[in-house]
């Protein structure tokens, strides 16, 4: 039973338990509409931890659909089912997706990874079914289509109405030798279409590629996995530089170590026209093709093999992310910030960015920020400096507003501007003191204190002559001296600063600040 308190209008209710990760059923046969389904389902979930879009539509009228999981600006990107029949890759997709939700939610640790630290500084973008044409006639054959369309893929696959062993797009096309990679000297190639190995007469002659490739283009990943179903082995070189075959065979070994399969060696003049083959080479970055299962044959693993299959790589995507974002962070240079901001939470202080030793804990309080690197701070501390990696929400340049605001429904209170942010309470219908703002978020007074909503869709009415300072927020001291301090990520500023005021408040100074609103955390 849940226990709610209504005081003097303001409802308050603890925070609920989530149980396991509940939405993914990778125990069935896991077709296009069900994971379209489920990804709905998780965003609904998930708000602000998980969102989706479509990158476009095949020939055949379904959505490539990407989900975002995770909130950072290093970008790990992850697909499966480029190949029809091995759809298992899209449940582990979704698993995982489903999984890490569920851990960032629960504050719970995936063996040494922590989950929600993870996902605050790396978005992990899925493709979970590049092929869902494919996908879809694999699992159900050719219920549906038209007599000409179905006689043509039977012609396809040899004269058979069994589809189970399908890997192509339904234009016949094999998708993972359609990347422009070597395409030209691709091996053991169909010479015409066919349910399995044609490359087509063109890299990138499927709409499915182009879409991958732009996304791709787009997100700029640090790193990219294609997860393939047979083999239990990992490629993961494609014509790799000297200078980074160290770094991707680490990569590959640790991936090992997870799951058990073992590592290719590289071939002199590798067969291309892969996935991974194209991003190694367009991206100099690290790729992997990670095949999940015990070689199938001409057909889909079975069901009964999925528990073993996450077993081995359930923390794979952690573990890839954690590396995502070393590699992001080391190409971050430093940014001067010298602006005092509102921390709402206790962050440790590290004495340099990444993986460098706590040196102590800053409580929540104005703090002044001398520096930025990505998503570090370097923040006066005590008699010297040190460097926070704060939460989204949690480090923010806080505009002082005196207004008010007509709330029309029931709103919900956060602990500080974010929509992941601990929930206070719902405040119903009236109207409220504005008493600050950031970006689309507004603090707001009510009977029992101060908090942040949502005011995205809310009017301001803003008062004749802003007075107050709110609550909760620190005062900038209008003549404090400007910081002279050089930037450094490890060492002691080589001057004097002046101190910052240790209450916490609204910044009057910040409404003139350029970009105030892009400066926070």
């Amino acid at each position: 039973m849940v226990l709610c308190l209504l005081i003097l209008g303001l409802t308050i209710f603890p925070r609920p338990s989530l149980g396991s990760a509940n939405i993914v059923n990778p125990g069935q046969v896991y077709s296009y509409s069900t994971m379209e389904r489920d990804i709905k389902s998780l965003a609904a979930k998930y708000p602000g931890l998980i969102t989706y879009k479509s990158l476009g539509r095949t020939i055949y009228g379904r959505e490539l659909w990407a989900v975002q999981l995770g909130r950072g600006e290093a970008v790990l990107s992850l697909n499966g089912s480029h190949h029809a029949r091995e759809w298992m890759t899209t449940s582990l997709l979704m698993k995982m997706a489903d999984s890490y939700a569920e851990a960032y939610v629960q504050d719970q640790k995936l063996g040494n990874y922590n989950v929600r630290d993870l996902l605050n500084n790396v978005s992990i973008w899925i493709v979970p079914m590049v092929n869902p044409d494919g996908v879809t006639l694999a699992q159900q054959g050719t219920a549906g289509l038209s007599k000409s369309l179905a006689s043509t893929l039977v012609g396809y696959n040899g004269g058979s109405s069994n589809f189970k062993r399908w890997k192509a797009n339904m234009q016949g096309l094999d998708l993972n030798r359609q990347y422009p990679a070597s395409w030209n000297t691709i091996r053991n190639a169909s010479p015409y279409p066919s349910y399995q190995n044609y490359k087509g007469v063109k890299p990138a002659q499927a709409p499915e590629i182009r879409l991958m490739m732009d996304f791709t283009y787009t997100l700029d990943p640090e790193m990219t996995i294609s997860y393939h179903s047979s083999g239990e082995i990992v490629f993961w070189n494609f014509n790799t530089l000297a200078a980074n075959l160290g770094r991707d065979k680490k990569i590959a070994a640790d991936v090992g170590l997870f799951t058990g399969y073992s590592l290719v060696k590289p071939e002199k003049n590798p067969s291309g026209g892969g996935y991974k083959d194209w991003f190694i080479q367009e991206f100099k970055r690290p790729g992997l093709t990670i095949e999940i299962g015990s070689y199938a044959g001409e057909g889909p693993l079975p069901l009964s093999a999925f528990n073993n299959i996450w077993a081995k790589n359930k923390k794979v995507g952690v573990y890839a992310a954690a590396v995502s974002y070393d590699l992001w962070l080391k190409k971050q240079t430093l940014e001067q910030v010298g602006l005092p901001m509102n921390l709402f939470t206790q962050s440790a202080v590290f004495s340099g960015t990444g993986n460098s030793p706590a040196i102590g804990t800053q409580q929540p309080q104005e703090v002044y920020v001398i520096a930025r690197k990505g998503n570090w701070f370097q923040i006066k501390y005590g008699s010297g400096v040190g460097w926070i990696c704060p939460a989204p929400g949690t480090l923010v340049v806080v505009e002082a507003v005196e207004a008010t605001a007509q709330l029309n429904a029931q709103t919900k209170l956060y602990k500080y501007p974010d929509l992941l942010a601990p929930k206070a309470g719902i405040l119903p219908p009236q109207e409220v003191q504005v008493k600050g703002k950031y970006t689309n978020w507004l603090l707001v007074s009510s009977l029992n204190g101060t908090w942040w909503i949502d005011g995205t869709s809310l009017t301001l009415v803003e008062a004749a002559h802003p007075t107050a300072v709110p609550q909760g927020a620190e005062e900038v001291n209008n003549s404090a001296e400007t910081e002279s301090n050089s930037i450094n990520e490890g060492g002691a500023p080589t001057g004097e600063n002046s101190n910052a005021a240790e209450s916490s408040g609204v910044s009057e100074e910040t409404s003139s600040a350029e970009g105030s609103g892009n400066v926070g955390r």
